[in-house]
């Protein structure tokens, strides 16, 4: 809409390139920074046994529902 600000984008911890033997580090380090306030850990396979960690807090993954429910209605 006119005049409207958009949002800034979500900063979510994304952690790309990890081997399988150090997904349990990257998500106990995550877990101490964010402590409480982890809502949801994804954890993605990539190419050659590589993995992609994502780590979200309530408010990050609220607005990104947000966001992509923005999105949806745009396109919509």
């Amino acid at each position: 809409m006119p005049g409207e600000v958009p949002c800034p984008p979500v900063v979510t911890e994304k952690i790309e390139g990890i081997p399988l033997y150090l997904i349990p580090k990257a998500i106990a380090e995550q877990i101490k920074q964010k402590r409480e306030s982890v809502f949801l850990i994804r954890v993605e396979r990539r190419f050659n046994h590589r993995y992609t960690v994502i780590v979200e807090s309530r408010d990050e993954h609220e607005e990104r529902v947000k966001q992509e429910e923005g999105d949806a209605e745009y396109q919509g």
